[in-house]
């Protein structure tokens, strides 16, 4: 649920952008209202590398909850914003809290379960973070178009403190990284061990994978942020529907997370990550290709649906996959790093996606009437495309972490701790799980 109320908070003003521009005046001008999309984003972008090393001092748990407490507040504050400034400075502190509880709440969910349930488990973490993406323009149409764009940020605020008091019960406390650590590398000085556990893209063969990962996430924010940024003011700006009408349009493509990820949860327990992942991009560049193929002032909605289902169906398996491939190619002890360095990375690829896809949008069209808007987004929609074919490339290059075998055994006859990593650096996968990986 945490990472559901963070993952909205992305898109949700979209649709409610002219509401608040109307109530705040000549203070929210278009510069302003796009600090107010990219204020949450930036920190999310930037904190988590350092939010997962200050974890290893006070607790991934203690931590944690704090972030609840500070994206509660933000969220109080924001509603309670009467200037372009103060929601801008509220936005900051939002996206502080979402910065720690995205990457922590991965950690604490792999260890909250038995291993042999992770990648059902994680699949749900996920596909939670996806579908809060692709639904938030619709619940910032509906609290426009029944309430205030201020309701946005109230609704965080009660559940913002249920949770963190349900954090406190329900969840525990992962092993530190020096206890989960190999006795070979606890007997490292401090220093030397902290430098090796954030050591993420190591010689190795193995660490071609985590990086293919973190491009994975880098891609898909890219190309999902840069298109659904004017996929969602399409409706309004084109064909003339409301904000509700506008995000009630593409529920197709929201809804497709909570019927796909939990079959794609059970498929990646048998096929693994890899797989899921490519058929995530492979569906992601067909919406695209078919949006910009099909999409016209005239378009009928009939027309639409093939793109948005496909496109709902990629986010769904992306989703669902990519926790458990971030988890397979690094170890238990250095996976908030990892987690951390991913959640950056993903941030900072839908920044890119926004920038590169206004940039574009703007050389090929303009918002000055339904015949240029449609040539910007088609130039969006092509580029959305080639984005999801790397994409492809990229989800390809992951692969099933392999465990080391020590120097001068068989490989049959691996010690019971080969599982285990004796390095951060070396990479592979997790337990008893990197084991069915070797063999599948």
């Amino acid at each position: 649920m945490a990472v559901f109320l963070c993952g909205l908070d992305h898109l949700v003003l979209l649709t409610a952008l002219t509401a608040i521009r109307s109530d705040l005046g000549r203070d929210a001008d278009a510069a302003a209202a796009g600090w107010f999309v990219n204020a949450y984003l930036v920190p999310v972008a930037v904190l988590p590398p350092l939010v997962t090393r200050l974890a290893a001092r006070v607790g991934q748990l203690w931590l944690f909850t704090v972030a609840l407490v500070v994206f509660t507040a933000g969220s109080a504050a924001a509603a309670c914003s009467a200037t372009a400034g103060f929601l801008t400075m509220a936005r900051v502190v939002q996206g502080t809290g979402a910065a720690a509880i995205m990457p922590l709440s991965l950690t604490l969910v792999a260890a909250a379960v038995p291993v042999h349930r992770r990648p059902v488990l994680l699949g749900v973490w996920g596909a939670l973070g996806g579908l809060a993406v692709a639904v938030g323009p619709l619940v910032g149409g509906a609290v426009v178009q029944w309430g205030g764009w201020q309701y946005v940020f109230w609704i965080n605020v009660p559940l913002g403190c249920l949770l963190a008091a349900a954090a406190r019960v329900f969840l525990r406390e992962t092993p530190s990284t020096l206890a989960a650590a190999p006795a070979s590398t606890r007997s490292r000085p401090a220093a030397a061990r902290q430098s090796t556990a954030l050591r993420l893209w190591p010689r190795s063969g193995i660490s071609r994978g985590l990086l293919a990962v973190h491009a994975c996430g880098f891609l898909m924010h890219a190309g999902v942020f840069g298109t659904v940024f004017w996929l969602a003011q399409f409706p309004q700006a084109v064909q003339g529907h409301s904000p509700w009408e506008a995000g009630l349009r593409i529920l197709p493509w929201t809804a497709m997370p909570l019927a796909v990820a939990p079959l794609a949860g059970l498929m990646m327990s048998r096929t693994g990550a890899r797989p899921v992942l490519v058929a995530g991009f492979l569906l992601t560049a067909v919406s695209s290709g078919w949006f910009a193929l099909v999409l016209t002032p005239q378009s009928d909605y009939v027309m639409q649906l093939p793109g948005l289902l496909a496109g709902g169906m990629g986010m769904a398996l992306f989703f669902t996959a990519a926790p458990e491939a971030l988890l397979a190619n690094t170890s238990d002890w250095c996976a908030a790093a990892a987690s951390g360095v991913n959640s950056s990375v993903r941030e900072i690829g839908a920044l890119a996606g926004v920038g590169a896809s206004t940039v574009l949008f703007t050389y090929s069209g303009s918002t000055a009437g339904p015949a240029m808007f449609n040539h910007g987004m088609a130039a969006v929609l092509w580029a959305g495309a080639a984005t999801a074919g790397l994409g492809i490339l990229a989800a390809a290059a992951t692969g099933p972490a392999r465990i080391r075998v020590p120097a001068g055994k068989p490989a049959g006859a691996a010690a019971p701790e080969a599982a285990v990593p004796a390095r951060c650096s070396d990479g592979p996968g997790i337990g008893p799980r990197s084991e069915a990986h070797t063999s599948r």
